[in-house]
């Protein structure tokens, strides 16, 4: 009965990433826009609460010996503040509350304010939001346990807290749930342990959207230490990337102007790594008095045929510069929030 219901599961999240699916963008010789190429398909993964300083051979094996070599590796990006809902919040709209400061649930902290999800929406350019162990389309409430290896926190899902992706209507509702947020901010897999089966599943085909917002769950992101203990757990994530991202590159989907950006939220206020509670006061680039105002030095990477290889550290860059970058790789406007004021990430294209 168990596997006839995950058939049947697979098949219907098959189906609903067909309606928005687009295979691999031909290449173009399009004009930049502010130094920025135009995009093929996206795919953006958010790690959790990591400094730069904690990348190494030991504990992250598979981005310090095997991704940082073939990538735009940036050492100068940072998040914005503390904790992790706010980051989301900035990347994907240029601005946080002080109640997404705080990891308060969509029903407390949700806004009427434009995003990166209805400015793709507006323009007719697909995406998803594929959440790991998220128990349905749009799900609004935590589930699971970092015992089962299957904890979905919707503080991760930056969507579902914007009145205009989450309700219908426009109107954000705890009990109705608009169309578009539940065709768009979909499961990547099962309730099972660390499950990814959908996504993994649209890769193969190659039928997934333009834009694709990865969401690992509260093990597999490094947010919880998580049974078989890893090394650490930056390590879980380490090993999510070495099993998911040879998928996204291998898969039709990809291109030769298919971009993959691996970055983190927030850094971490132990490491030391000049995250705004660690064994500097403020990020070394930052003026920041209080805890919330300096979000950590963390790592960004690209990978992409449109990148050069190599190691960037001229500018400073944060996820407003990330949200500017991405609407310019779309054609997609205005700029929103602070990405307006943001300078965008330019020196790593070709």
């Amino acid at each position: 009965m168990k596997n006839h219901l995950d058939r049947l599961a697979l098949f219907l999240a098959l189906v609903l990433t067909a309606g928005a699916a687009t295979p691999a963008v031909a290449a173009k010789q399009s004009p930049k826009i502010e130094g920025v190429p135009r995009f093929g398909n996206v795919f953006l993964i958010v790690g959790e609460n990591t400094e730069l300083v904690q990348i190494n051979a030991q504990s992250t094996p598979y981005l310090a010996t095997e991704l940082m070599p073939r990538s735009a590796w940036l050492t100068h990006y940072y998040g914005v503040t503390h904790f992790s809902l706010a980051n989301y919040i900035a990347m994907t709209s240029g601005q946080y509350t002080a109640c997404q400061q705080g990891d308060y649930g969509p029903e407390d902290c949700h806004q009427d304010i434009d995003n990166l999800f209805g400015q793709l929406n507006a323009a007719r350019i697909s995406w998803k939001s594929w959440m790991e162990s998220m128990p349905g389309p749009c799900a609004l409430q935590d589930a699971g346990a970092s015992r089962t290896l299957n904890a979905y926190d919707v503080k991760h899902n930056a969507a579902v807290y914007y009145d205009g992706i989450e309700g219908a209507y426009g109107v954000w509702s705890a009990t109705s749930t608009s169309d578009l947020c539940k065709a768009n901010v979909v499961p990547a897999g099962t309730t099972g342990p660390n499950d990814m089966r959908y996504f993994d599943a649209a890769l193969a085909t190659g039928r997934v959207p333009r834009f694709n917002l990865i969401i690992p769950n509260e093990c597999e992101n490094g947010h919880d230490t998580c049974p078989p203990n890893p090394p650490s757990a930056t390590g879980q994530f380490d090993e999510f990337l070495r099993r998911e991202v040879p998928k996204i590159l291998a898969s039709p989907a990809f291109g030769s102007n298919g971009v993959l950006i691996i970055t983190y939220d927030e850094g971490t206020s132990t490491a030391g790594g000049g995250g705004a509670n660690g064994s500097t006061p403020c990020d070394a680039w930052v003026d920041c008095p209080s805890f919330f105002d300096g979000g950590g030095n963390v790592p960004f990477l690209v990978i992409s045929d449109l990148a050069k290889v190599g190691v960037f550290d001229a500018y400073v860059r944060d996820h407003y510069s990330l949200l500017r970058t991405l609407e310019n790789g779309f054609a997609i406007r205005p700029y929103l929030g602070s990405a307006a004021a943001a300078h965008p990430i330019v020196d790593i294209w070709k």
